[in-house]
């Protein structure tokens, strides 16, 4: 059991002895309170021409009022502390929450990060190798392009070469057929007949080089006709401009057909040669 605390308090001008388990000073307390409320009452106006009973009667009212004031006041206080204790556990829990979304977030943010450098890098590697087909595709084109002009320098000197040896052979076709004319009776010059031979031989084998050179050519426009196509099968609505390729192409089939007349010439110069050492075979 607690010992209780004793100590002397004056209330109202009189002395008394308080005990309790509250502290000294608790009790002092209460006595001074007392105290402030008689001093209070007194100084309302008629209240000390009452007698003594109805002073003590509303003194003790007055402190009840106080009293129930603090309680409601307490009680006040108590809820307003579980509504702040309530308020306080939903802004934990929605903090918790708030936490939680954000964690998410940084980590699909995170990945997509990742995402991102692994498609920038992936996009690098197909401009690299994009690079890389586009040079190979100019290298090839260009090398194309060398090839198509080879072929029409190497016709160009065939036709070069074969209207030099044309002139040679008309000028001897000539100078036979005048000798005939002249129905001469000397014995026919085997050397002519060899250069005339020689010339027929060469002819043909330059027909046969002018041909080789056509079937390449006709190859090579079948090639870019080809490669036309599936451009235009690749990406719709393109038009493949016509380059210095497709030109000499087209100065190749011209040249082509201009050294095929001169050997038609050529072979009739030839065969003219012929009956012209032939009659004069017969006048001998």
């Amino acid at each position: 059991m607690d010992s209780k605390n004793y100590t002397q308090v004056l209330i109202d001008g009189k002395i008394y002895t308080l005990g309790g388990i509250e502290e000294e000073a608790y009790l002092q307390k209460a006595a001074s309170y007392v105290n402030d409320k008689n001093a209070q009452m007194r100084r309302l106006p008629g209240f000390t021409k009452q007698n003594a009973d109805y002073q003590m009667v509303m003194t003790e009212l007055n402190i009840a009022d106080d009293y129930f004031k603090a309680m409601e006041w307490g009680e006040g206080m108590e809820r307003q502390k579980n509504d702040m204790e309530k308020e306080t556990y939903s802004l934990k829990h929605e903090l918790v929450s708030t936490q939680m979304k954000l964690e998410a977030v940084l980590k699909d943010l995170e990945e997509r990060q990742k995402e991102l450098d692994r498609f920038t890098r992936t996009i690098a590697q197909m401009e690299g190798e994009l690079k890389e087909v586009r040079e190979e595709y100019e290298a090839l084109k260009s090398s194309r392009e060398e090839g198509e002009l080879s072929q029409v320098r190497m016709v160009s000197d065939v036709k070069t070469v074969s209207e030099a040896e044309l002139v040679e052979t008309v000028e001897a076709v000539t100078q036979a057929a005048k000798t005939a004319d002249a129905g001469g009776t000397e014995m026919p010059d085997p050397a002519q007949e060899d250069r005339i031979q020689a010339q027929e031989n060469r002819i043909q084998a330059q027909e046969d080089r002018m041909r080789e050179q056509e079937a390449q050519g006709q190859a090579a426009r079948e090639q870019r006709a080809q490669d036309t196509t599936d451009k235009r099968e690749s990406s719709s609505g393109s038009r493949p401009e016509q380059t210095g390729a497709a030109e000499a192409a087209a100065t190749l089939q011209t040249a082509q057909t201009a050294g095929i007349s001169d050997e038609e010439l050529a072979k009739r110069a030839l065969q003219a040669a012929k009956k012209a050492n032939s009659h004069r075979g017969g006048r001998r």
